[in-house]
């Protein structure tokens, strides 16, 4: 679901607004310069080199950076990063440009288009081996997030995501909760939270791309290796209704069975979840560090902090957290071999800590791709790195069919609301993409 999949209304739904308000949509910053021009190719304005600054910040940041690496490359005398339009056209337009061959070295790439489309239509390039002399300057869980079928595709240059659970830390010292807690911890704490009158965990049920987030949990437990057991389904080597696809379901059923997650969350909105949480209605809820900036906003009258998403009795697999780094830069499978060096040596100097830091240091991030990166010490960041961001994985919807993604969604709010059997839930997903190749839309064909 490329236009409205989970990572599209997640992390994406942000930035775009935020793109959107600083004008960046026609934004286009090329370095001048008489001779060879290294050319960079983004689908979208959020494709530009620090999306999240605003204009005149960005062009200031671009400049330098250009700069540093002409300067650095003398066989290199311009650079051309042409990114533009909105994020829903990015594929439409890059395809336009590839059948009116032209010219481009390096694609600027979302991560979620580079699992889906830019990959399956043979867009960019493998560059496991050129990467290998500075692949140690970068995050490997950002790094997993370009790399399919154990081939790299793309170098993150981005600040990283992960997903994790908000609580209110005054409501768990109060009730003697430990922290972090356990599963048992939480099913333990129910009656403590009943007797307060405050909801354990609500969840934005009723913004539906947002319920595979818990699937991506309880999938990597229940079958240990998530990312290649969903390449094996994707590949006919498995299905989506497998045993551990339907524990996984069953484990999201154990949440709402052990009274941990309310069945309210059926019909609450993200506005509503935060609401809940800010004035102390609910004591917990699951997201993104994407919501760091809401919970700074509202929350005044209590500690929030933060716990990964717990280990749950008897399954195989540990704890992996959707999430990972969204934008990054791959060589286009039309480079011209004489310029891939300059391409790959512009991949490498972007992946410098020094020069990383120029791009993205002023998002005060938590994490960010490349390693040396200034990042923010407060408590909660701090909790995310040492946890959350060691054990990220990308998000599952990034691989699936946009289809499956709306399917599962579906499936979840099924079996939290008690109207499906984990059995049928997989089932129904199966037969999604069961559907999908029937049609001969799976696997996708290159246009």
């Amino acid at each position: 679901m490329q236009l409205t999949s989970p990572v599209k209304t997640r992390a994406g739904r942000c930035l775009a607004v935020t793109v959107a308000a600083l004008g960046l949509a026609t934004l286009s910053v090329p370095v001048h310069a008489e001779g060879t021009t290294l050319k960079v190719f983004g689908g979208s304005s959020l494709d530009q080199l620090a999306p999240r600054q605003a204009p005149e910040d960005q062009a200031r940041i671009q400049k330098q950076v250009f700069d540093g690496f002409i300067a650095d490359n003398p066989d290199v005398d311009a650079i051309e990063w042409d990114a533009q339009g909105p994020q829903a056209n990015a594929i439409e337009r890059l395809m336009t440009a590839r059948l009116a061959e032209q010219e481009m070295d390096l694609i600027a790439c979302p991560a979620f288009y580079t699992n889906g489309a830019y990959v399956r239509r043979g867009l960019v390039k493998p560059i496991t081996d050129e990467i290998k002399p500075f692949q140690d300057r970068i995050d490997a869980a950002a790094l997993g997030a370009f790399t399919i079928n154990g081939k790299v595709y793309g170098v993150p240059i981005s600040t990283l995501s992960t997903s994790t659970i908000f609580y209110n830390v005054d409501l768990f010292k109060k009730l003697d909760i430990p922290i972090p807690p356990t599963y048992d911890d939480l099913k333990a704490a129910v009656p403590k939270f009943e007797e307060a009158g405050i909801i354990p965990l609500l969840h934005q049920g009723a913004n539906s791309p947002m319920w595979p987030m818990w699937y991506f949990e309880t999938f990597s437990q229940a079958s240990g290796d998530p990312i290649g057991a969903t390449q094996a389904i994707l590949a006919g080597d498995a299905t989506f209704a497998d045993p551990a696809d339907v524990e996984a379901f069953a484990l999201i059923k154990q949440w709402v069975d052990d009274g941990i997650l309310s069945k309210d969350s059926l019909s609450v909105d993200q506005d509503g979840m935060r609401a809940a949480f800010a004035s102390g209605k609910s004591a917990m809820y699951y997201g993104g560090t994407w919501e760091i900036p809401s919970l700074q906003q509202t929350v005044k009258d209590f500690q929030w902090g933060v716990f990964a998403f717990p280990k749950m009795p008897g399954t195989p697999g540990s704890p992996k957290h959707g999430g990972g780094a969204d934008n990054g830069i791959c060589v286009s499978s039309s480079i011209a071999s004489d310029r891939l060096p300059a391409a790959i040596s512009f991949i490498e100097y972007l992946t410098r800590p020094e020069v990383a830091s120029l791009y993205l240091a002023p998002e005060q991030p938590i994490a960010a791709s490349i390693k040396g990166v200034p990042s923010i010490e407060d408590d909660y960041a701090k909790e995310l790195r040492a946890d959350a961001f060691p054990n990220t994985i990308k998000f599952l919807d990034w691989i699936w069919p946009a289809e499956v993604s709306s399917a599962t969604a579906s499936a979840i709010a099924g079996v939290v609301g008690g109207e499906m059997t984990p059995e049928e839930a997989a089932a129904s997903v199966q037969k999604t993409f069961d559907d999908l190749k029937a049609k001969g839309t799976w696997p996708p064909k290159d246009e």
